[in-house]
């Protein structure tokens, strides 16, 4: 019972500050866009903006604020990080979840069912150190990285954790070690 009530307030956190990420950095990609598009001075509340979609984003970005205050705190590339930590164990935490019922079998009698989120924690800054890593290797720019990319495939990648590193360093060798 203990282990249940563990994992689920450690899915109910990770859901908290991984959606807050993705949402923040969602957020940042947005104004980014808002800023490249014409300039067309807009005032709400007394303040000009640069055009209506970085008055959206500017909006948005009070109403993150409200509700993930300590986002503000933090540098972005640690909100990152935090958030594909995140949705890493929400992924790995769903899968075992999904045994759990499809075998019929008791939540906290999973073996080392409180390691399987730290294991999908792993996964996920693995996600995003390769998401990082692959396309300077093979274009040797510096490419922005898409947050739902990074996020989704930290959340499918906790998800498939049993099977995780056999995968990876198999297409690891076979696509950027090949002789």
């Amino acid at each position: 019972m203990i282990k249940s009530i563990i994992i689920t307030v450690v899915f109910v956190l990770a859901l908290y500050f991984g959606s807050g990420g993705f949402i923040v950095l969602e957020n940042e990609q947005k104004y980014e866009k808002a800023i490249a598009l014409q300039k067309k001075e807009v005032v709400y509340k007394r303040i000009t903006f640069y055009n209506k979609e970085v008055m959206e984003a500017a909006k948005q970005q009070d109403l993150i604020q409200k509700f993930y205050a300590y986002y503000d705190q933090l540098p972005s590339v640690l909100n990152f990080i935090i958030t594909a930590l995140c949705f890493g164990i929400i992924g790995s935490i769903g899968k075992v979840v999904n045994d759990t019922i499809k075998n019929e079998t008791i939540l906290a009698e999973k073996t080392n069912l409180l390691l399987i989120p730290c294991q999908g924690a792993i996964i996920g800054l693995i996600i995003l150190g390769v998401s990082y890593t692959i396309p300077v290797l093979l274009t040797s720019e510096n490419v922005t990285l898409k947050p739902i990319t990074v996020v989704f495939l930290s959340l499918f990648s906790g998800i498939f954790y049993e099977n995780f590193y056999q995968w990876f360093l198999k297409n690891l060798n076979e696509n950027v070690f090949k002789d």
